[in-house]
């Protein structure tokens, strides 16, 4: 894989970048989680929209990864919408098996990662939002 986070220039604003992953499947959360962790970057992690929001009262994460089927009082296109509106400028990856990469487009994210991915397609997304803020 070439990783921009393998130079230690890369490996120090990785380990300064802070994703949160939303995420209701626990395997596939453990699976980015550590995916991102393994090439420096600090994860936070929710297990639906509802933590998510939670979260983000009392965090800052420079990147969002979010599914969008999961149980609670919104999906994962919800919590889009709420980012969108809060903090337009936030960059937010959206995964699913369920949904068309253009509609999650026209609301608001910044890239679609279609399920199933490879842990390399979502480094790959992240690494090219986040290079988009620098």
């Amino acid at each position: 894989m070439n990783s921009s986070s393998a130079s230690p220039q890369g490996a120090s604003i990785a380990a300064r970048t802070r994703v949160l992953v939303v995420e209701d499947e626990m395997l596939i959360r453990m699976m980015l989680i550590d995916g991102l962790r393994d090439v420096g970057y600090h994860v936070i992690e929710a297990c639906n929209a509802d933590e998510a929001l939670a979260v983000l009262g009392t965090a800052a994460p420079d990147l969002i990864i979010s599914d969008v089927r999961m149980p609670g009082s919104i999906d994962g296109m919800g919590l889009l919408a709420v980012v969108r509106e809060t903090q337009p400028t936030l960059p937010v990856i959206i995964t699913s098996a369920h949904l068309q990469a253009t509609l999650a487009i026209a609301d608001g994210a910044t890239q679609f990662v279609a399920k199933p991915y490879l842990m390399e397609s979502i480094i790959e997304a992240v690494q090219a939002e986040l290079g988009k803020a620098q």
